[in-house]
């Protein structure tokens, strides 16, 4: 399976919320064409898991063509749907792999035959080490992203427990 060239691939990575600064330079290029080297190819077919929640990850990926539903399990152990995403959408997951390996923290399934690029936490690392800029700007983002994903939970805690008190409430 070949990738595509990189003057195709370069508008879809700086596409991304992720790699967008590095779009209006001749070394935001030339960094991207290090990722981009980086990059392989992997498909996956209707309905193959692409990600596990809980499992150990070490791969970010990039969706090319295709949908993807995307899933975690309650503490009942029951699937909840959190999003459907697109291509058209500027999609990618797994970026917590460019931080660590660490567990999934949710489940991506190929909702339609899928194209993705995917590269490992420790091929980005090399490259970071390389130009500590992509490192910067990528990590910033990442906690940009991890800090909204935090303040939603909280959020969400605060409304179930606001809900939590009124039922303990009425039942008295």
């Amino acid at each position: 399976m070949m990738k595509a060239d990189f003057e195709t691939v370069f508008p879809v990575l700086t596409g991304l919320e992720i790699f967008k600064d590095f779009k209006d330079s001749e070394n935001g290029k030339r960094i991207m064409k290090m990722v981009y080297d980086a990059l392989e190819r992997k498909d996956f077919s209707e309905g193959e898991t692409i990600m596990r929640e809980g499992e150990n990850g070490d791969s970010f990926y990039i969706l090319r063509k295709g949908r993807v539903k995307v899933s975690r399990r309650t503490p009942s152990g029951d699937s909840i749907a959190l999003s459907e995403l697109d291509d058209t959408m500027h999609v990618f997951f797994g970026e917590a792999s460019l931080v660590g390996n660490d567990k999934r923290t949710s489940t991506v399934v190929a909702a339609t035959d899928c194209r993705t690029l995917k590269i490992s936490g420790k091929a980005f690392m090399e490259i970071c080490e390389k130009e500590p800029i992509l490192g910067f700007r990528t990590f910033h983002c990442i906690a940009l992203r991890m800090k909204k994903s935090i303040e939603k939970a909280n959020s969400d805690i605060d409304t179930l427990y606001g809900a939590l008190f009124k039922e303990i409430e009425g039942s008295n």
